[in-house]
């Protein structure tokens, strides 16, 4: 069954977009996870032999983890294995996910496919995995044999199953509410430098990159809480070893919040509140001036939404973001999380008319209401993905990156929507 596409224009074009950096990057983050999400509206099940590679330059798989065997693997006793080593999250990661991503070089031999250690999950506490593993990226950073052990054990194993670099997830270093602690800020700097060179002299070479916070995070203690300038000044520490920083502009708001009001997913230039610096540029402005080379900057830009239940207060005149909610949207049916909604499962609910489009101008994103269902989603379309590249552009940055492939449209109509349009504005001649 073919599904219509969210493909709604919001707003003008104040200029060409023109790419500047000769090979920017474009990349995207595949979930292994997304193999267990049941198909929706037709679509198929989603394994990474669906991506198409010829609009992006660089695939992060996601996730690899360290120190433990997970439920996947080992499905009555998953554990810590006592050391720093990788290891592989699903039983198919080696025998099925990994040959499908490499053969995905058949079609564009330059694309660059990047492992990426670690992730929320993997520091949450809370989470069925993260309650083992919450405290040991700090452990592995602390000491020079800790770091060694992850170090030879990560090129290892990214040359042996063909990756071109390694991606540290780590959410976030010095995060007490995460297992971190003050010392993580130099002990982390202390690794980048040992891994960076231990990647640029291995036999291949590997790329060595970071997911970056966009703002402080919230358990980071003072001085940073304080004084978020020293919080990006920690970051210009790391940028020497690093090829490249992966900034995750998204999630600035969602059912997470407290008070509980209905935000923007991945505002651009200003927040819903006017004081708010819970913003893309201003981001981009921590960064950049407080000495993160534009040059090392990766843009990320969401393939999601966040959703919001039981928002009363919205009328036809007056659906936009800022009103009280009192929790989470309903999951999809598809990705199955309260509060998260891929942008398929947002064009399915946009076409059938459970959401009544809109957009908002003060932040340039767009989102979705049902008065009936007192439901609200903030999301972005194509359109609002091209203002984001145009910042990118303007600022001379690196490129951008999508969290997730498996999240943008991937079987009906131009598949892809929301990553060949960042593509198209960054490879303009193609």
């Amino acid at each position: 069954m073919k599904k219509s596409l969210l493909w709604i224009s919001l707003f003008a074009m104040s200029s060409q977009l023109l790419a500047t950096n000769a090979n920017p990057v474009v990349g995207a983050y595949y979930e292994n996870w997304s193999q267990y999400r049941p198909p929706s509206q037709g679509r198929s099940t989603f394994y990474p032999n669906l991506i198409d590679p010829t609009i992006i330059t660089d695939l992060y798989y996601a996730f690899a983890v360290f120190g433990f065997v997970t439920k996947s693997i080992d499905p009555t006793n998953p554990h810590l294995t006592g050391d720093y080593t990788v290891q592989p999250v699903e039983w198919n990661d080696q025998n099925v996910l990994y040959p499908q991503v490499m053969a995905l070089k058949q079609i564009n031999p330059k694309l660059r496919n990047i492992l990426s250690i670690g992730g929320w999950s993997f520091n949450d506490p809370a989470d069925p995995m993260g309650k083992y593993t919450y405290k040991l990226f700090s452990q592995m950073v602390s000491t020079k044999e800790n770091r060694n052990n992850f170090i030879t054990s990560a090129i290892a194993y990214a040359h042996k199953y063909g990756f071109d670099g390694i991606d540290i997830d780590w959410e976030y270093p010095g995060d007490l509410t995460r297992g971190g602690n003050s010392a993580d800020f130099d002990n982390f700097v202390t690794f980048l430098q040992e891994c960076h060179d231990a990647c640029a002299n291995a036999s291949p070479s590997l790329l060595l990159t970071y997911a970056s916070a966009a703002i402080v995070p919230t358990g980071v203690p003072d001085p940073y809480q304080s004084n978020p300038s020293l919080y990006f000044q920690w970051l210009a520490k790391c940028a020497p070893y690093l090829d490249r920083f992966n900034l995750m502009a998204y999630d600035y708001h969602g059912p997470f919040d407290v008070p509980a009001l209905t935000g923007v997913n991945a505002p651009l230039n200003h927040d819903t509140d006017p004081a708010s610096t819970k913003f893309i540029v201003k981001t981009l402005e921590n960064y950049i001036d407080n000495g993160v080379p534009a040059s090392k900057i990766v843009l990320g830009m969401p393939t999601y939404g966040h959703s919001y239940a039981g928002v009363s207060s919205m009328t036809d005149a007056n659906n936009g973001p800022g009103k009280p909610f009192t929790s989470a949207g309903p999951a999809g049916p598809s990705t199955g999380a309260p509060g998260f909604l891929a942008y398929f499962e947002i064009s399915d609910m946009t076409a059938t008319g459970q959401l009544i489009f809109a957009s908002d101008v003060a932040t340039s994103t767009a989102y979705g209401f049902n008065l009936s269902t007192q439901e609200w989603v903030s999301f972005d379309t194509p359109d609002t993905i091209a203002l984001k590249v145009q910042i990118a552009l303007e600022k001379n940055l690196l490129g951008g990156m999508f969290w997730a492939v498996d999240d943008d449209e991937y079987q009906w109509g131009a598949k892809y929507p929301n990553i060949r349009k960042g593509y198209s504005l960054f490879y303009p001649s193609e």
